[in-house]
């Protein structure tokens, strides 16, 4: 018998309530799942599994082994793919996660080329503006954007730099005037990027000072493309990275705003958990990155 898969066919068993669905899963078939289930429960000498015609479900004996092997199965599986990644030639699954507006605008010239150099790979890109836990997720790369990141036990390596700027329409402007400083900007319409680093705070610049100021906004979204939009159509103020707004800004639908309050090098960074620093999937997704970037800066 093999104890690992069988360990593994009972708990897809137990969590899928359904042979087949486990079956279905592991790639074998529904005879040999049973079988696995089977030679476990023989050698433990007690039942781990009851079903009848509608359902699977747990015997108390069965509650007690899942919950001591579920552990074991994720540290071993996570073993696993550590070790597959020393190979020399990159391949098998690589989960990358980016933000909504870098990803759509940006990432497929990058994904091409990755793909091109690394057809053994196969790439989950994930686009989200929802805060990401590397230690608890399937993702295995995610792309940051931000001043500064939180400290927290990842590697963090820089690919990119733009630039965060206030903008806003000319129709905006010439109805409501133009601010030029920072405490005139309450008197305006603002509309918030909502980030969870940020909270609800606004992020300047001047003369080599970093600061954050929190100021009243009509309203919010995570969605800088929504932000963006609003903005060109004249709705009022937002801050955003430039390479957010670089179509916007080309076709002359926004103007930047007070750019002495810039943040120069806002930093677009890849992070990983340091359980994949000698993963080649994400190593030479970090580097490709890296080089495409430097190739193709950011506006």
């Amino acid at each position: 018998m093999n104890k690992f898969e069988a360990m593994r066919s009972f708990c897809l068993v137990a969590d899928l309530q359904s042979f087949s669905a486990a079956a279905n899963e592991m790639g074998i078939s529904t005879t040999m799942v049973s079988r696995y289930v089977k030679q476990l429960e023989q050698q433990l000498g007690c039942l781990l599994l009851k079903r009848n015609t509608r359902r699977v479900f747990l015997t108390p004996a069965g509650e007690q082994y899942r919950a001591h092997i579920k552990p074991l199965l994720k540290k071993l599986t996570l073993v696993e793919n550590q070790m597959s990644h020393l190979s020399d030639t990159p391949s098998g699954m690589l989960s990358v996660s980016t933000t909504l507006e870098l990803g759509s605008q940006y990432f497929a010239p990058l994904i091409a080329k990755y793909r091109q150099a690394y057809p053994q790979v196969l790439l989950d890109i994930n686009l989200s503006n929802n805060p990401i836990d590397l230690f608890d997720s399937n993702v295995d790369l995610a792309f940051r954007v931000a001043p500064v990141l939180p400290s927290a036990s990842h590697i963090a390596q820089s690919v990119a730099s733009s630039k965060l700027s206030l903008w806003a329409s000319p129709e905006y402007f010439a109805i409501n005037g133009t601010p030029t400083t920072i405490a005139d900007l309450a008197e305006h319409r603002l509309m918030f990027f909502a980030h969870n680093i940020r909270k609800e705070q606004w992020l300047f610049e001047y003369q080599g000072q970093r600061q954050t100021i929190k100021l009243p906004w009509a309203w919010t979204s995570n969605n800088g493309r929504l932000l963006n939009e609003a903005a060109a159509n004249g709705q009022g103020i937002i801050q955003a990275p430039s390479y957010s707004v670089n179509q916007y800004v080309k076709q002359g639908d926004l103007i930047e705003l007070m750019p002495e309050y810039s943040i120069k090098e806002l930093s677009i960074s890849a992070v990983y958990p340091h359980r994949y620093q000698l993963s080649n999937r994400v190593s030479s997704f970090v580097e490709m990155a890296k080089n495409y970037f430097r190739d193709n800066p950011l506006p």
